[in-house]
């Protein structure tokens, strides 16, 4: 659980967004310096709005995954530094099939998106009327045109696009 002295710093031995966790414990995350906006690189405490998002991800992420708890600790705060520190972007819903079923775009909701050469999981970060930031949960997913999403890629889409996933999925990333 989070406490008063954890820590986002930019960690310059592996130019990643880090988060110290006390008792010289540090979480990496794979967010370098061209994916965040300039305050991530000042360091910044861990507060009560990171700290809410946190719990609150974690929680709905329990519902919806069967996974162990390090692996949901790592998706939780890969998608909290996503959401607090992710550059802006724009839609890139071209990659990826309209959905055939009506998802609610909401924080920490589990949903696939399909492109042509097949699906992958991902959990919603940032939630607007009518696009979402998403990071990819699964393994590594083909885009095509030789473009690809590596686990914890974070890519903007039309909610369209948003289709529905089993419940209890345990196919999420497994390299907590």
């Amino acid at each position: 659980m989070p406490t008063s002295n954890w820590r986002w710093f930019f960690e310059p031995q592996h130019s990643r967004l880090a988060l110290d966790l006390g008792d010289e414990m540090v979480f990496l995350t794979p967010y370098d310096a061209g994916q965040l906006i300039p305050d991530a690189l000042h360091g910044m405490p861990f507060c009560a709005e990171h700290a809410e998002f946190y719990t609150r991800c974690l929680q709905e992420l329990s519902k919806q995954l069967n996974l162990a708890e390090p692996q949901l600790v790592q998706i939780a705060l890969n998608a909290t530094a996503l959401s607090f520190f992710a550059l802006p972007r724009m839609p890139k819903s071209w990659y990826f099939n309209h959905s055939q079923s009506i998802v609610y775009s909401k924080a920490a909701k589990v949903c696939r998106l399909y492109t042509e050469q097949g699906p992958g999981l991902f959990v919603v970060v940032q939630a607007e009327e009518r696009s979402s930031l998403l990071m990819l949960i699964s393994e590594t997913l083909e885009l095509g045109g030789n473009k690809k999403m590596a686990p914890f890629d974070a890519i903007k889409v039309m909610n369209d696009r948003l289709a529905p996933a089993p419940k209890a999925l345990s196919q999420a990333f497994t390299a907590a």
